[in-house]
């Protein structure tokens, strides 16, 4: 499966919300190391410097440099929805890389409520597009393009991450 990157024009349309696949139910060292390591593709798509990933079955982390972030920008230099719709496609990034994984198909947005990583997603779109769901289809259909454009990457840091439960970019160097 090939996905597109959306058009800018869709980034408030509001998606139909999908049920969680049975195939990414429960506990799975491999799904979850594709989970963080899809996590990692797009901080490093967003440029975003990843500094750590680790994965167990049904329990992992992707953590960037936080110092990058800052207010160094003028505010007139982005455009702030789309900006907040990227950023929140890293946070959706995991649950995409986890529907690639599988072989399922997307068939709209995909929630998991009490997950961290829809919370920060719903946090950041929230501001320019309220609490409903507008954004969340553009950032999953974002994730989901980048992911499927770089899934030798994400199989590369997966397949780390299942041998030694941790990755980092050093590792790479080696």
């Amino acid at each position: 499966m090939t996905y597109t990157h959306p058009p800018r024009a869709a980034l408030g349309r509001i998606h139909p919300l999908a049920d969680v696949p049975a195939a990414i139910k429960g506990a799975s060292l491999e799904r979850t190391a594709h989970h963080e390591a899809g996590h990692v593709v797009l901080m490093e798509w967003a440029g975003l410097t990843p500094t750590k990933a680790s994965a167990s079955a049904g329990n992992g982390l992707a953590e960037w440099d936080l110092a990058e972030i800052g207010a160094d920008d003028p505010p007139t230099d982005h455009d702030r929805p789309l900006a907040a719709a990227q950023a929140a496609a890293v946070m959706h990034a995991g649950i995409c890389a986890e529907l690639i994984y599988v072989g399922h198909r997307w068939q709209g947005v995909t929630v998991r409520m009490r997950s961290k990583d829809w919370q920060l997603a719903c946090m950041l779109l929230a501001q320019h597009f309220g609490p409903g769901l507008a954004g969340h289809g553009f950032s999953q259909r974002t994730a989901l393009a980048v992911l499927t454009q770089h899934w030798p990457r994400v199989q590369q840091i997966a397949a780390h991450l299942i041998e030694h439960g941790t990755w980092r970019p050093e590792n790479e160097q080696s």
